[in-house]
């Protein structure tokens, strides 16, 4: 059994104009150990599904399907439940520690909370974990460091104390949403480098959120794109990556610039720009920027459907392409 299952996911978030899905039938599983990347334009969803494996949806949403934890379905949990394994067996790191983490606490403080409510640490076994916690993240002088606030801290640092409160109780599964966001290109490379080893040491499942393709391909065993709150396709990496079959993933990769490849007079770009979630089309939610669409594509939801050789995983929901069923 998978150590999380996703089931035909659907959140529904209110806005000006009504309900509207924000997350459309999503279904994934992750197996321990397991690696996952979800990819996709801003406002396709991406966010709001990690989101609400915590039950950390905004106030008036509803989610529907089945989100498993080792068989235990995570919607029918009372906030209670939910406090038990936030933080505890599902971690996140966020997109944005400056906003994540406390201003007006020491990040100290900000590391212990955890280890109190899900550990029972206290006093000085609290104070050298939390200790164990930074030199494991690779923070300079944690002793020093431990009675930091935030702000003094740089933006690769505070993303290193985001990652130390979420492995301080060793989840089972860590969520990353766009944990590079803002760094430079070199403190990239060591965060994603430190996720990499953290995941490979521990064992636990990763669910990394990203926008980079590049990111992506590195880090991820599996990957899932995302369009208007569905998954248009998913499959292994390298197999995904080397045969996209969805008009979206085929529009998202070519509009990525290859090193040393001949310089066009401009990127490739998908047509449009990603309607609000009251505007999406009834059926296929890309409909309205793909170059394939017919009418059927207007009227259907597209299946998931296996493509490509038996025993591959891959899987696209496109009524226009071949090897489909």
């Amino acid at each position: 059994m998978a150590l999380l299952s996703v089931e035909d996911l659907t959140v529904e978030l209110q806005t000006s104009r009504g309900m509207a899905a924000a997350v459309r039938g999503v279904s994934f599983e992750l197996e321990r150990g397991g690696t996952l990347g979800i990819v996709g334009e801003s406002g396709c969803g991406k966010s709001i599904t990690a989101l609400s494996l915590l039950g950390l949806l905004p106030d008036g949403a509803r989610a529907t399907g089945r989100i498993e934890l080792d068989g235990t379905d995570l919607l029918s949990l009372d906030e209670a439940a939910l406090c038990r394994i936030r933080g505890n067996r599902i971690a996140m790191i966020f997109q944005e520690p400056m906003t994540s983490l406390n201003p007006v606490h020491r990040i100290g403080r900000q590391i212990v909370e955890p280890l109190r409510l899900h550990r029972g640490l206290r006093g000085a076994g609290a104070q050298e974990e939390v200790l164990r916690l930074l030199d494991r993240v690779g923070l300079p002088d944690p002793a020093r460091r431990i009675n930091a606030y935030p702000h003094q801290l740089s933006g690769g640092q505070r993303q290193r104390v985001m990652i130390a409160i979420a492995l301080s109780c060793a989840p089972d599964i860590l969520l990353a949403d766009e944990p590079t966001t803002a760094l430079d290109v070199t403190i990239q490379g060591q965060i994603l480098g430190l996720i990499n080893e953290l995941v490979e040491d521990s064992g636990m499942g990763l669910i990394l959120i990203s926008h980079d393709l590049g990111v992506i391909g590195e880090t991820v065993d599996k990957v899932a794109v995302m369009y208007g709150g569905a998954v248009v396709e998913q499959g292994d990496t390298d197999n995904l990556f080397n045969n996209l079959a969805h008009p979206y993933s085929q529009g998202l990769f070519a509009a990525v610039p290859r090193p040393g490849a001949a310089r066009p007079d401009r990127l490739q770009t998908i047509r449009g720009t990603v309607p609000e979630l009251t505007d999406l089309p009834p059926a296929c939610t890309f409909a309205d920027r793909c170059a394939m669409a017919t009418d059927i594509c207007w009227r259907q939801v597209p299946k998931m459907a296996a493509i490509g050789p038996r025993g591959t995983v891959h899987q696209t929901a496109c009524h226009h392409v071949e090897g489909v069923g």
